[in-house]
Parts: C-alpha cells; structure tokens; sequence
C-alpha cells in the first residue's frame, strides 16, 4: 500500500488544534488529525469563558482591541457551518469591590480604550436577590462563553466525516523526521504540529506552568441574565450555574480536591448570600505557560515540528485569531508574531 500524503498532521484535537485544523480545511490544504479521545482535557473540563476585561485589577486583557471584534463572528460561522450551537453571549456584570473600583470606573466611561467593551456601569446593585454587589459594577458587551465539549464532539464528527479523524495514541517514536517532511505509518506530511496541551513530547521541552482549577455545578434560587464575575465567576445554564474556578499550580490531577472545592465555595460565598446545593464538581489542568501567552512556532533543530500549544485560560479568544496566524505562517505571507513565538524560550 503506498503513502498516503498530507499538508499537515495535527497532533491532539482539543481547541488549540480543532481551530488550527478547521482553518487548515478553510484554506484548502490537507490534514490528518490524531487524538487520543480522552475525557480527562483541559478542553474538555474547560467553562469556555470569553472576557475582555480580567483580573482582579479590572484591566484589559491581552490583546483584546485585536481578538474581541471578530470573536464572535468567527463562533458564529463555525456554529453555520457544523449546523450546531456552543456560542451563548451573554454580559459579564463585574460588581465592585470598592467606591473607589466605582470611581475609577465611572472615570473610563466615554474613554475609548474601554468604550467598545462597556455595555453599562450602575452605580449601585442592580437587584439581584443575594447578590453582594452595594456598589454597583461594570457590565461588559464581547462576552459570554463557549460550550467547548459541545464545540468539540461537532468538530469531531466534522472531521470523522471528512475521514481524516484517527482516535489514537500518537507514537513519537514511530515518527520518521526528515528534513522536508515527516512520516508517520502511512502517512507523509510536510509538517507535524503539536497542539497536545501538556504532555510528555520529547521534542518540546518548554517551561509550561500548568495550573488546576476546580469548577462546580450548583442549583439555587438565583434568575440571572449575566454572567456574574466578583472572585468567582457564575454561568447561569437553565436552571443552574455553573461556578469556578481555582487556581493550584502544585497538585495537577484532574480529579477535583476537597481543599479546592472548599477556597471555591469560601469565595463563592462573599459574592453570593443565599442557599445552594451542589449537583457536580469536577476539575481540569490549563496549560498554561511562564509568561501567559501560547507557544507557536517550529523547532529549532527539526523545521518540520510545529506547535500550537498553550493558550491556558484564554483559550475561547485566542484560538481563532492565531490559528489564522499560524497558517498564514505557514503558507508564507505572514512572519510568525515575535510575542508568541516558542523560540522566545530557547
């Protein structure tokens, strides 16, 4: 039997590489997508949050001016596509922890460095039953989240019926590197492209920092319109919310912790006065990396290696717009943007 040929292999088909995939497709060019088809992903365990301003500061994240304007139009043609629905927008209310949080903010409004992202700012709690907001709070527009296991299970299927899907264990040492391609079983392809999330790949050895976060599904009295975000955040979903997340760089197992569970509920308590009960706990490892931005690029020493890697927390938003970077790398009319390029840590 002869080789089969093939623009690219992507390795791992979580949202790094379903996005790097599905884009590949959009430009004509040839791809075999190999993927273990775990439970245990950070994808897969992700709450698909998308939010232009973050942090405990309130400040705007990384990027945002470039991503958010085109983010959710990117969903929306991906949701026409596969004739599936996974985006679900909806505002952000931020309340504030302080007059001065509602000073400094009321100060950005007209400001446009913040105007496009700001939906409202009330000064004073907006009358949800429990809520701890006395000093009002921001609501942001460009927000809302991602069903990711839902966006997933539909690009599977997309790429199954494409055939170019194969649920397996990649071999690194079954793969035959050659200076203008790579083979792999039946397979050469000019480049393969790593987008595993953390992994044990011999040939990307990077400084990842990988971070486990506890999330838990609650019932409660709660009607809500917003995501509500003070500590915690709070997905409202039907009849429940969905609640996280914790931040523990020590113990990376994706079975949820009771300590963890317990600083979540601790947190979630000074945002939130009234009763719950808990319906699901559940924990996933983001990886994350050293200076918070994903790894992309090619190897140093094998030309024909890429990856596409570690976009951590801010998956939902950063995936589309470099996964068209990427491939406008690697179709040569782009140069590889120097802040998220991987030889940044060789």
């Amino acid at each position: 039997m002869g080789k089969v040929k093939a623009d690219y292999l992507i390795i791992g088909q979580g949202l790094a590489g379903s996005w790097l995939a599905y884009e590949m497709i959009q430009r004509d060019l040839s791809v075999v997508i190999f993927d273990e088809d775990k439970g245990d992903t950070s994808s897969k365990k992700a709450a698909g949050i998308y939010n232009p301003i973050t942090g405990r500061k309130m400040v705007k994240t990384w990027r945002a001016d470039q991503l958010f304007p085109s983010l959710e139009s990117n969903y929306e043609k991906l949701e026409r596509e596969l004739k599936k629905s996974f985006l679900h927008k909806i505002p952000i209310y931020r309340p504030f922890r302080s007059v001065e949080d509602q000073n400094d903010w009321q100060g950005n409004r007209g400001n446009e460095t913040f105007d496009r992202f700001i939906n409202d700012i009330p000064p004073k709690s907006i009358g949800y039953e429990d809520v701890n907001d006395p000093f009002g709070g921001i609501i942001l527009n460009h927000s809302g989240y991602v069903d990711i296991p839902q966006m997933l299970q539909s690009l599977k299927s997309f790429f199954i019926d494409k055939g170019i899907y194969r649920a397996e264990v990649f071999d690194y040492e079954k793969m035959k590197i050659e200076n203008e391609s790579v083979d792999y079983q039946n397979i050469v392809a000019s480049k393969a492209i790593f987008c595993e999330g953390i992994s044990s790949n011999p040939y990307w050895k990077l400084p990842f920092k990988p971070v486990r976060g506890e999330i838990i599904d609650i019932e409660c009295s709660l009607s809500s319109q917003h995501i509500i975000n003070q500590g915690v955040f709070m997905i409202p979903k039907d009849n429940k919310f969905t609640v996280g997340s914790t931040y523990d760089h020590n113990n990376l197992t994706f079975e949820p912790q009771e300590s963890g569970i317990r600083i979540l509920e601790d947190r979630f308590k000074k945002l939130y006065n009234g009763d719950y009960r808990i319906l699901d706990k559940r924990a996933g490892v983001r990886p994350a990396t050293h200076d918070r931005k994903p790894y992309i690029g090619f190897h140093s020493e094998h030309k024909t290696l890429g990856i596409f890697n570690g976009f951590g927390t801010k998956g939902v938003s950063l995936t589309p717009h470099f996964a068209k970077h990427f491939v406008d790398v690697l179709l040569g009319v782009d140069e590889i943007d120097e802040e998220v390029n991987v030889q940044r840590v060789s």
